[in-house]
């Protein structure tokens, strides 16, 4: 583990391992942990896939808790509290989402199977075989960076050209896979649609998806589907 300064109001904690769902629910465990403690001067906490920023407000932790030196505190208070993180058992239910495949929903899964050599049934059955895991939250509000596919289907490359994304398209990018979660405009490998709305601003849960959630796909076809005002992946 690494802990290092990250401007003069943040500390990141790295953990050096491979991104794992362990790596996950470690990250989680001290974000619970220092959210428990509720810690007037910590202003954020960020976890991402490897490591955490931890945001601190220096001028407070100076002027009212008498901290000489707020980076070596939280440094200090970091290291103390490895040892006292406990992880709480959870459900290993995984959310499932309906997934059609290629076609106007999929735009570049026919070039991605020229590139894997296999065809669309083989595509799906790798695609789908994995529960898959959020590692890290980003890009656009509730945009679940998901680990977990197989190595089959990893890539070292993105779309040709820049289109139009709709929101619930299913993309790969290198080793992951991920839904958008909002209309964007992008390179990205999109292979397919899905109508589930995995970011509502009008609800007090606004993301349906969290860091360490599990997560499944299950191939579908359009006719099956409500496809919620789906707008094709266009130029």
């Amino acid at each position: 583990m690494k802990i290092y300064s990250q401007g003069d109001q943040a500390i990141v904690v790295s953990i050096e391992k491979e991104v794992s769902k362990d790596l996950t629910e470690d990250l989680l465990a001290l974000k619970n942990y220092l959210v428990e403690k509720n810690y007037p001067f910590i202003t954020e906490i960020v976890p991402t896939e490897s490591d955490m920023m931890i945001c601190y407000d220096a001028r407070d932790m100076i002027k009212h808790h008498h901290i000489i030196s707020p980076f070596l505190y939280m440094k200090a208070l970091m290291q103390s509290v490895q040892l006292e993180i406990k992880h709480e058992d959870k459900s290993t239910t995984a959310v499932e989402i309906p997934v059609i495949y290629g076609g106007t929903f999929g735009p570049d899964l026919d070039t991605l199977l020229a590139h894997y050599k296999m065809d669309m049934d083989k595509f799906i059955k790798l695609h789908t075989k994995p529960t898959y895991f959020v590692s890290m939250m980003g890009y656009s509000p509730g945009f679940p960076y998901l680990t977990g596919m197989t190595k089959r289907l990893f890539v070292n490359h993105t779309g040709g050209k820049k289109s139009f994304i709709p929101a619930g398209s299913v993309i790969i990018e290198g080793k992951k896979t991920g839904i958008t979660t909002t209309d964007t405009y992008g390179d990205w490998l999109v292979i397919g649609y899905t109508p589930v709305r995995l970011f509502n601003p009008d609800q007090t849960e606004f993301t349906k998806l969290k860091l360490g959630d599990n997560v499944t796909f299950n191939p579908t076809t359009k006719e099956a589907l409500d496809l919620g005002g789906f707008k094709p992946c266009q130029l």
